[in-house]
């Protein structure tokens, strides 16, 4: 005799699917709001208290705590919508081939793997020197801007400097000229 939660590997059958993901979305926001109020508190808590950063680490540490539970939810939730989704995209597929509409692409019958891809852990770090490239680049580019102002800066103080040198002169003439005809 099948399971409640039906044979498809412990997923709940169809019907409950979307009622348990808003139930799982619901949760995750509210974990999150929850983590939100608590850390508040506890920060304005932490300004009364001596280690005034180790509070607030500490606070941080366990809202971080929370909002990981509320990321597993929603990511749970959001299986559970691919899984309906492709159950919905099949059955809409098997009805279009009773009623005698070929399929158009093979993107038509859509399936786990393509919901989800995964990245093999040889893999994992091969987008990391196109990463750097950029980020060097980027690096470089700030570093020629922040030159550029540099230089920019230290022309306008030469000029600035340079004007209130002729002022100073101009008034100590004109003083000098004062004090010749008194």
């Amino acid at each position: 005799m099948p399971s409640a939660a039906g044979d498809d590997g412990g997923n709940p059958p169809a019907s409950d699917n979307p009622g348990r993901i808003e139930a799982l979305r619901d949760e995750a926001e509210r974990l999150r709001d929850e983590a939100d109020a608590v850390y508040q508190t506890a920060e304005a808590a932490c300004y009364k208290r001596f280690l005034v950063n180790r509070c607030i680490d500490k606070a941080k540490g366990e809202r971080l705590a929370v909002v990981r539970k509320a990321r597993m939810l929603e990511a749970e939730a959001h299986r559970l919508d691919l899984v309906e989704r492709n159950r919905a995209a099949t059955e809409a597929a098997k009805k279009a081939e009773e009623r005698g509409v070929p399929r158009s692409t093979a993107a038509a019958s859509p399936t786990a793997d393509v919901a989800t891809p995964t990245i093999h852990p040889e893999n994992a770090g091969a987008h990391k020197p196109i990463v750097r490239q950029s980020a060097n680049a980027k690096k470089s580019r700030e570093r020629v801007s922040a030159q550029k102002r540099a230089s920019s800066r230290a022309q306008t103080a030469r000029r600035d400097r340079a004007r209130y040198d002729a002022r100073i002169r101009e008034l100590e003439e004109k003083k000098a000229r004062d004090a010749d005809g008194r």
